[in-house]
């Protein structure tokens, strides 16, 4: 169940993470146009360019810890006994993770709700938004490999 959850999730994620990462590339490419071409400031674009930019990051992030592309740690050989003590560190390590990214994320996003980002003229609630998100993403997925790696 929660590997189907994780699958599906994992696909959302790519489409996601190309839109947004595509929309980063139109926005910068439209500032420097802008400023050097037409020599007219888009101010918003910063804006928007900070935007996608903490989501591409942190739901980035998530989709990688999920692969197991964010870090990867090999002291012995794969079928050796010795490669539990990485696998606890490497799951405390996300707990703690996890931890802080929710945690402190729901509170900079919370405290992000009384500013506004005036050029967009949206709250800064939307720029913290991704870090909790994140969080919670990487510990569902935490969860998806200790019980995939039990039930094998």
């Amino acid at each position: 169940m929660l590997k189907t959850l994780g699958d599906t999730l994992d696909r959302i994620f790519q489409m996601v993470l190309a839109c947004l990462f595509a929309g980063l590339i139109g926005v910068v490419f439209m500032q420097v146009a802008a400023r050097n071409i037409l020599m007219v400031p888009m101010t918003w674009t910063l804006d928007l360019a900070q935007l996608l930019f903490s989501w591409c990051i942190f739901l980035g992030a998530a989709f990688a810890y999920r692969r197991g592309g964010h870090y990867l740690v090999n002291l012995w050989p794969k079928n050796s006994p010795l490669n539990i003590i990485p696998k606890i560190a490497t799951y405390l390590a996300a707990a703690i993770v996890v931890y802080v990214l929710v945690r402190h994320g729901i509170i900079m996003s919370l405290i992000g709700l009384n500013r506004v980002a005036l050029s967009l003229n949206i709250s800064e609630f939307w720029f913290y938004l991704p870090i909790p998100i994140c969080g919670a993403f990487i510990g569902l997925f935490t969860i998806e490999a200790l019980l995939d790696r039990n039930s094998k």
